[in-house]
């Protein structure tokens, strides 16, 4: 890996990763919204299509009649024209609609019913696998119906998520699903998707107020909910592109080692310091470091990881002898280890989805050795908290 083939390699990515910033900005920039104020549904199917049948439903609360389906039926003729919309002047929207074609009984999410004419949504915003013969059997039984199937619209929440053809055995059904189906994703850049071509317009036309807002709350949703709602592709054409491949496998390496090296450098410093200093025993394993002094047999200053990644600094106590909350009033107690009694004195934890200690900007300030004098610091004051307060040692 030369400095040449480093800077060609970096020159390239420059303005795909500054695109890639840009738009994943925009997905996380969801803000105060009201879906994730009731998190134990948003991401349920159910939750999906309760929502979008609502505002497909022309006798709704919104008051805005055919306003949402009409635009609805636009995408749809957007991707492929399809649908006539003289066969849907008065809709009717029926979720979870029973199917049975005398072999297999199914549930269609949503199937707009026209003049003899309907239109199937399947809705897999949760990115849920197929059924067996899932649109197949949809289509016998509308069939047997007299229905006149004008489209199936596929609704997943991953752009590059398609209908398992696997088990649709029947090449003349295959074709007849094949010519009508459109599929929607959720977002997706440069083709037509369920945020940008139905619910940005409707929130544009809607003249509700209270339609706007959870129009709004629900398209910001499911920007940040969307699997791939940046173009990543070119960044992926470049790293994995003969010319630079081995380029990228190095930098990836480079970056673990680099990383691992800064760590082991940081937990190095961190037990000189603490030799230095008298009356401290310094204890290091992968997921733990431990800090005691001989003065205060009963307590130990810890940073560990205690749970999915977290990570946590501050005192156990490990003695025996109880001490009453009121004791450790001016140090918050905290428990998280039912084993122990513990009674941190109030320094921070960590929490997220990545190990504290991977975060670049902790391994910045391991580096430069700021990291190490913080701790330092927090553990004497830590000790001298237990003496000022007359706890036991």
């Amino acid at each position: 890996m030369t400095k040449s083939e480093l800077e060609s390699f970096f020159e390239n990515l420059k303005e795909p990763v500054q695109r890639y910033k840009e738009n994943f900005d925009k997905r996380i920039a969801t803000g105060f919204n009201v879906f994730y104020l009731i998190s134990d549904y948003y991401y349920r199917e159910t939750f999906h299509g309760d929502l979008i049948a609502a505002l497909l439903a022309p006798n709704e609360k919104h008051n805005e009649g055919n306003l949402y389906i009409n635009l609805f039926i636009d995408m749809i003729n957007e991707q492929k024209q399809l649908v006539d919309c003289q066969y849907y002047q008065t809709p009717i929207v029926i979720k979870e609609f029973s199917t049975n074609d005398g072999e297999l009984s199914g549930r269609i999410d949503i199937l707009i019913e026209g003049d003899k004419h309907c239109i199937v949504i399947e809705n897999k915003l949760n990115n849920a696998p197929d059924t067996y013969q899932q649109l197949p059997k949809y289509y016998r039984d509308l069939n047997h119906r007299g229905f006149t199937i004008d489209a199936f619209v596929y609704l997943p929440l991953d752009p590059n998520k398609q209908p398992d053809y696997s088990s649709w055995t029947n090449n003349d059904v295959r074709k007849f699903i094949s010519k009508r189906l459109v599929i929607i994703p959720a977002y997706s850049i440069n083709s037509v998707n369920l945020v940008e071509n139905w619910l940005a317009i409707a929130e544009e036309k809607t003249s509700n107020d209270d339609a706007r807002f959870i129009i709004r709350q629900y398209k910001s949703l499911l920007n940040n909910l969307t699997v791939d709602i940046m173009d990543d592709r070119e960044i992926l054409d470049i790293i994995s592109n003969e010319r630079f491949f081995e380029t990228t496998i190095s930098i990836l390496n480079l970056q673990n080692e680099f990383s691992n090296r800064i760590k082991r450098d940081f937990i190095n410093c961190l037990e000189d310091k603490f030799k230095n200093l008298s009356g401290y025993i310094f204890y290091f394993d992968k997921n733990r470091v431990e800090i005691r002094n001989t003065s205060y047999p009963s307590w130990c200053f810890t940073i560990e990881r205690y749970r999915n990644n977290q990570w946590w600094r501050g005192l156990y106590y490990l003695g025996t002898k109880p001490i009453a909350e009121d004791e450790v009033c001016k140090i918050k107690a905290w428990s998280n280890h039912p084993e122990l009694t513990e009674y941190p004195l109030g320094w921070e934890y960590y929490e997220g989805n990545k190990s504290y200690w991977d975060m670049p900007q902790t391994l910045v300030i391991m580096r430069n050795g700021t990291f190490a004098d913080e701790i330092i610091s927090e553990v004497q004051e830590a000790f001298l908290e237990i003496e000022k307060q007359k706890l036991p040692k």
